[in-house]
């Protein structure tokens, strides 16, 4: 089944690329994502960094069936990478929760920077 087949929550989830992964490195992300992940220094991973989330994002997803997602923009290089190991012990059903809660913590900083890019006086 693709990244793409899946319903629901699960399937708002299989959407999103790997973190620091193909799409970074290939150009292919949206430019809020390659933003976001490049002001978390996910853009500039030693090569032993880069190994270690190609390794746990692959066995996150494994475990759980759909990509880790963090809500970069509010975080750091150190934190996603404990976080990423941490949560790969997690129970699924968490982990779908927590991913979830991710995404809307994304979703409402990219709607909040996107009303205030147009607000006329900006602060």
């Amino acid at each position: 089944m693709s990244r793409h087949a899946c319903p629901g929550k699960e399937g708002i989830l299989r959407c999103h690329p790997d973190l620091a992964g193909r799409d970074l490195h290939s150009g292919t992300l949206t430019r809020e994502s390659r933003e976001e992940q490049a002001r978390a220094g996910m853009d500039a991973l030693s090569s032993a960094e880069a190994s270690r989330v190609a390794r746990l994002n692959e066995e996150y997803k494994r475990r759980f069936g759909f990509p880790f997602v963090i809500c970069a923009r509010a975080t750091d290089k150190t934190r996603i990478l404990r976080e990423l190991s941490e949560r790969c012990q997690n129970a699924r059903a968490a982990e779908m929760a927590r991913g979830i809660e991710e995404v809307k913590k994304i979703c409402r900083l990219r709607l909040q920077g996107l009303v205030l890019s147009d607000a006329p006086n900006k602060l």
